[in-house]
């Protein structure tokens, strides 16, 4: 439980996955680390909600492949299931909303029995087996390798019944709960949108509830499941957790978004999150506002936690079953994170990312942390906060030795240490601790 500094939390999406589709690691050069990732759609006849249908998934479910859904104006309460290659084109963020119902329904599996639509049984028949009784709900669910484009829309909630309170236990999530989810090999093109309040009403204390998530995970599931997701021009804010996630054997490019968090909050939040085995390709973002004020949250790397704007790592770490690790490829780049606890994290992470060239300012602890993993980082601007740039080993069995190459680095106005070198154990974090050895090597800043 000390751990909670790492950035990392444990209420996401855990999924027991038996026969899921394999899909081929991308490749990193590609705009989405993927085999290429073709996220066009064959050009077919156009449906128009609610002329033609009374719901959007009335379109779909009647929809063939390469068919382009025209949705008009309006506030549509559903929750869509997308199987199939569509484009998926609202009247713009500010005018077609689609609403999360008063009661999300869980999707296929994630509760014996449960099948709210026929097309679902195939999801059911991929996943193999029942999911465990946390139920995995979206408000938008692309699946089964369905290829879609969306654009045009404000996806949002907020979804009640987040947190068991009615059993006294506030921080227990009931629903584990995305804006837009990923899942089973599907790729999404989503633009000029905005995903909001995906969140307990009222607002409430526990883990769940991602504004964004593609893929799921792998720790409890072998091999996870597989989202490929490209995500531009969106504004996500007001969410319970986590901004955008991207977990498993997963892949996105992230550009040009606003991730905004809840803080000052009591809530743990990360903005965007990388994780068990994903590769993310993340520019020209601004990323704020994950700031906590519990007394969990402080500058203690180790024995605190420090929500982040963005932070990429392994979890659980090296060496705690199952394996899960950050493979090189990720790159971070051109993006302002600002007025959080954090601003980047990197943490059981080795050699995971390109980092650079970002703008990274009045963060209250750290400007850069690279703990538990050698990574370099060049050419950023970062100012304000206790530390510029952080480079930690811990105290725990899977720590490791860690060096940081640090070059063209501008780093000013921090109140302890442009660069601090940091060793530390459980209660002990201290530069003169005699455990695992953290190097910073500065180059010309």
């Amino acid at each position: 439980m000390l751990r909670l500094s790492r950035g990392i939390l444990t209420g996401i999406p855990i999924i027991a996955l038996v026969g899921i589709i394999a899909c081929e690691r991308p490749d990193p050069s590609g705009p989405t680390h993927g085999p290429s990732l073709d996220l066009s759609v064959d050009e077919g006849a156009t449906l128009i909600v609610p002329t033609q249908f009374p719901t959007i998934q009335a379109a779909l479910d009647l929809a063939s492949p390469g068919d382009k859904i025209d949705v008009l104006p309006g506030t549509y309460v559903e929750q869509l299931l997308i199987t199939k290659n569509v484009t998926l084109e609202g009247a713009g963020a500010e005018a077609t909303f689609i609403q999360a119902p008063a009661t999300l329904v869980p999707f296929a599996g994630s509760l014996p029995g449960v099948v709210i639509n026929p097309l679902e049984q195939e999801v059911l028949d991929a996943l193999g087996v029942p999911l465990t009784p946390v139920p995995l709900t979206a408000i938008v669910h692309v699946t089964l390798g369905a290829v879609v484009e969306m654009s045009g829309f404000t996806v949002k909630g907020p979804i009640p019944g987040m947190c068991d309170v009615a059993h006294g236990r506030p921080r227990v999530s009931v629903h584990v709960a995305s804006g837009i989810q990923v899942t089973l090999g599907g790729r999404l093109d989503l633009s000029d949108s905005r995903v909001t309040q995906v969140r307990d009403e009222p607002l409430s204390l526990c883990g769940g509830g991602s504004a964004i998530v593609v893929g799921l995970s792998n720790f409890i599931v072998p091999d996870g499941s597989a989202g490929f997701a490209t995500i531009r021009h969106v504004t996500v804010d007001d969410f319970q957790s986590r901004g955008i996630l991207v977990v498993g054997p997963s892949s996105a490019k992230i550009s040009h978004n606003v991730v905004t968090g809840q803080g000052p909050s009591l809530l743990f939040q990360n903005g965007i999150d990388v994780r068990y085995g994903a590769v993310a390709r993340i520019t020209h973002n601004r990323v704020s506002g994950i700031i906590g004020t519990t007394i969990f949250h402080g500058p203690d790397p180790i024995n605190q936690f420090q929500g982040s704007g963005i932070v990429i790592t392994a979890n659980p770490p090296p060496g705690v079953p199952p394996f899960s690790f950050a493979p090189a490829g990720t790159i971070i780049e051109d993006n302002e994170v600002f007025d959080n606890d954090t601003g980047i994290y990197l943490i059981d992470a080795g050699g995971c990312c390109t980092t650079r060239k970002n703008i990274v300012t009045n963060n209250r602890w750290y400007g850069i942390q690279i703990q538990d993993g050698s990574n370099d980082a060049e050419d950023n601007t970062i100012s304000g906060g206790q530390i510029g740039i952080g480079v930690i080993a811990g105290g725990f069995s899977n720590s490791v030795n860690t060096v940081a190459r640090l070059s063209g680095n501008r780093i000013s106005g921090w109140s302890i240490a442009a660069v601090q070198e940091q060793t530390c154990a459980i209660f002990v974090c201290d530069p003169a601790f005699a455990g695992f050895t953290a190097t910073a090597v500065v180059g010309k800043q």
